[in-house]
């Protein structure tokens, strides 16, 4: 079966988001990819602002901010599939929100559902919660790595084809969190799952 996925990362505010589009296919028990597209959007100097000073909003103004970064993402991926011409070629969307800290802890701006609604496809977010509430405390991705074979060509968007992985494994339905790696009391399918079309 091939599964093909968007992942995204908008964590660094100088590069902007990074949309990987990947071919995921499973041969004989190994995984493989292809990458068919990937780009990198600049946020806008306003983008850059708000999410510089996110982890300090009180609680409505993060929600709000929450929905509105949803959206914001949601036109990005449209404008992406536009240009590239991916329409009903796509089957997920990896959404791993943008990751704020605060005093130690850390949280993931971006709403999924927002993501989900605006783009009309499946998207896939919240990857760690359930880990977390496992008693999980560390993110590594050593296991999923070698599970596909990451080659060393692709470390600088890696996060991305790892994500749009552990999507493809999550609408599988297979563990893509490992208790060995984040210390938490089982392995896990990490995700919310958000459709985005009427059923």
């Amino acid at each position: 079966m091939v599964y093909r996925a968007i992942g995204l990362m908008g964590d660094d505010l100088e590069n902007g988001v990074v949309l990987t589009f990947v071919e995921f296919q499973e041969q004989a028990g190994q995984w493989v990819y292809e990458i068919l597209q990937n780009e990198n959007i600049a946020y806008t100097d306003a983008w850059r602002e708000q999410l510089k000073n996110a982890g300090n909003l009180p609680a409505v103004a993060y929600h709000l901010l929450h929905t509105d970064y949803g959206h914001y993402i949601a036109g990005l991926l449209n404008q992406f599939i536009d240009r590239h011409n991916l329409h009903y070629k796509v089957s997920l969307i990896a959404f791993p929100g943008y990751k704020l800290f605060n005093q130690g802890k850390s949280v993931q701006l971006g709403d999924a559902a927002a993501v989900a609604a605006i783009t009309q496809l499946p998207v896939i977010g919240d990857f760690y919660s359930l880990d977390a509430a496992l008693g999980g405390s560390r993110v590594t991705s050593k296991i999923l790595t070698q599970k596909l074979s990451l080659r060393e060509k692709d470390a600088g968007i890696s996060s991305t084809i790892l994500f749009a992985f552990m999507a493809v494994l999550r609408w599988r339905q297979e563990y893509n969190v490992f208790a060995s790696e984040s210390g938490a009391s089982k392995n896990s399918i990490g995700g919310a799952l958000w459709t985005g079309q009427e059923a």
